[in-house]
């Protein structure tokens, strides 16, 4: 009788499991040396909200209200400091930016460029491949949401190219080449993610503790970090994914044919499409102009905003009914009040200081080598890169600084890791999801996909790190 009264939404049995081992620990373990009894409580809650989340046990914004209330009935937070992450200007951020995403994927503005790239380099599977890559990579800047890409660009472009070879291509199944495209376009989008400050919502959340820690970047500076290795990473994927996941395609047929058909029905720009691009040409310059011209980034995506609604490019409406977006807002800002509450109570300091003495003994090149390692690796835990940024981000970064690491060199490294390493598995994050629901690529093989692809992004990006200096 209960079951049927209960969301359908929600796993009974994984909730009660987690909530229950919650207070068993809460009642009878003592709190481990250097944490308060209260900031013991608040880890509990905390690891117990982010298994929550990684196991789905039901939406995400249900959990974390249940855990929000859990911690203010047993007193381990005050009610103010619980939603303190409301305060906080990267929610309302994600908001505009979301905001600003339902313009762009409202047209065909993404798969026109495909087609456009396809024209011309598609007449072989490398051509195409960097057809896919160059899309990203210009898209990315502008469409502030990795995940919106791959659902507006990504996915359909990979399952509709997948049809279309595997009808028009001899001996070449649907499932093959999928998989090579679904793995080429994941893996492009986690780079292209880490190459620009603007190319994923959760930069915004790094970009403030780089700020509170005394590092100031801009989007310029970012991109000039990190450009050199991620172009590299770019041309190296599709040759790197062939090793394991090889169509053995030599001719694409008619494929630039019919890249520029699609591209010619889709006809000239429309008046929205064209006022789009001119808006956000004027955004991107004054996100990478921002200290020059002192407007905020947060000022920049708030104009594009209100100029979008007062010329009809967006709608109230279709703002505030986008349940996603306010899951997405909600979710955020009550994680960040969570990692705000450890902060306070002095779980942030307690774990740096553990991380730190483990590999203190160490040369700082070998010690900065251990941090960025570890900290890649533990998106295995996680499913999204918010989530795993705002848990582990701050920690690692003030354990780099302890330590002596160049402060630059540690920021940005693990900065550009918290979305490179979304390429692990195929629950990483919600790109690798939703690559992963087109069926192309079974999760084992993703996952020893991803494995030896993040052995290669950490080849490269530490070698030139290295040789350049930390």
């Amino acid at each position: 009788m209960l079951g049927s009264l209960i969301s359908k939404d929600i796993k009974l049995v994984r909730l009660l499991a987690i909530l229950v081992l919650a207070v068993l620990a809460w009642a009878f373990l003592d709190p481990v040396p250097g944490l308060s009894i209260k900031a013991f409580h608040m880890l509990i809650i905390f690891i117990a909200s982010m298994t929550g989340i990684m196991l789905e046990v039901c939406p995400a914004v249900t959990f974390l209200l249940l855990m929000m209330l859990f911690a203010n009935l047993t007193g381990t937070i005050e009610a103010k400091d619980g939603f303190s992450g409301f305060c906080n200007i990267v929610p309302w951020l994600l908001f505009l930016v979301l905001s600003l995403t339902t313009a762009i994927t409202k047209t065909t503005l993404g798969m026109r460029l495909a087609y456009i790239f396809m024209k011309y380099f598609g007449r072989g599977i490398t051509g195409l491949s960097y057809s896919i890559i160059l899309t990203e990579f210009f898209v990315a800047p502008v469409l502030p949401s990795n995940t919106a890409r791959a659902a507006s660009v990504g996915y359909p472009l990979v399952t509709s190219l997948s049809k279309y070879i595997s009808t028009h291509v001899e001996n070449i199944s649907e499932k093959s080449i999928g998989s090579y495209l679904s793995l080429l376009y994941s893996s492009s989008n986690a780079i292209c993610s880490a190459t620009f400050l603007t190319a994923m919502i959760s930069n915004a959340i790094i970009i403030e503790v780089m700020t509170n820690s005394g590092i100031n970047t801009t989007w310029l500076s970012w991109t000039g970090y990190a450009i050199i290795p991620a172009i590299l990473l770019l041309l190296i994927m599709p040759f790197a994914i062939r090793l394991f996941s090889n169509p053995q395609i030599k001719d694409l047929g008619n494929l630039r044919a019919t890249a520029a058909k699609n591209c010619k029905n889709l006809g000239s720009l429309t008046t929205n499409e064209k006022f789009i691009i001119a808006t956000f040409g004027i955004m991107l310059v004054m996100w990478i102009l921002s200290d020059q011209i002192g407007i905020p980034v947060f000022v920049t995506t708030l104009m594009g905003v209100c100029v979008f609604l007062l010329f009809g490019i967006l709608d109230i409406k279709d703002m505030l009914s986008n349940r996603s977006t306010f899951n997405s807002v909600i979710m955020l800002g009550i994680l960040i009040s969570f990692v705000n509450c450890l902060s306070s109570l002095g779980v942030i300091s307690w774990f740096t200081n553990i991380i730190g003495s483990l590999i203190s003994g160490f040369d700082s090149k070998i010690a900065f080598l251990a941090l960025s390692v570890i900290y890649f690796f533990t998106h295995y835990f996680f499913t999204g890169e918010g989530s795993r940024i705002i848990a582990l981000y701050a920690a690692f970064l003030a354990t780099g600084l302890a330590l002596d690491i160049d402060k630059i060199a540690v920021a940005m490294t693990l900065a550009v890791f918290s979305s490179m390493s979304s390429v692990l598995t195929n629950y990483s994050g919600p790109v690798a999801i939703t690559m992963s629901s087109a069926g192309f690529v079974s999760p084992k093989k993703w996952s020893f996909c991803g494995f030896i692809l993040s052995l290669l992004i950490m080849t490269v990006w530490l070698s030139y790190i290295f040789i350049f200096g930390v």
